[in-house]
């Protein structure tokens, strides 16, 4: 009788591919992108002063370069991370929770309150958040799904 060894598992966490690591990366680096040439477009090419709302005790202030750059990146990193979180430990579900809460984090962070702004500066504004959750949104769901 001899004990034949049983064959290698796959591991039960899967890392994320080359591939989706560099279309998430790109999806970042585009959605960064549009949004300073849409803030370029906006603040050099019409000379329109896009201001933020009064937040904290503090009043309206001009949109900066810093701010729109920060917003978004920051906030993509956060899903990502979370993402990957999600697909280590929740692999069957994770792109199904992932979408539903970066959806109600992308809808909970347009600026509803538009205090010391005009309706323009929140069109605007709001134009700015989708513009990036239009490019990682999807992105992010699509490398996911590959790896379901």
């Amino acid at each position: 009788m001899s004990a034949a060894s049983p064959p290698p598992r796959p591991s039960a966490h899967p890392s994320t591919s080359a591939p989706d690591r560099l279309a998430r990366a790109t999806a970042v680096a585009v959605g960064l992108l549009a949004n300073l040439l849409y803030m370029l477009v906006l603040t050099g090419g019409f000379g329109y002063n896009l201001k933020t709302p009064a937040v904290f005790g503090l009043p309206a202030q001009s949109v900066l370069v810093s701010l729109v750059s920060a917003s978004s990146i920051v906030p993509t990193l956060l899903g990502w991370a979370l993402l990957e979180l999600l697909e280590r430990f929740a692999p069957r579900r994770a792109t199904v929770i992932w979408t539903v809460l970066a959806v109600l984090t992308l809808a909970g962070s347009l600026p509803y309150n538009g205090a010391g702004i005009s309706v323009a500066d929140q069109f605007l504004l709001a134009l700015m958040h989708l513009i990036v959750g239009a490019v990682v949104i999807p992105t992010f769901v699509i490398t996911s799904a590959h790896r379901s």
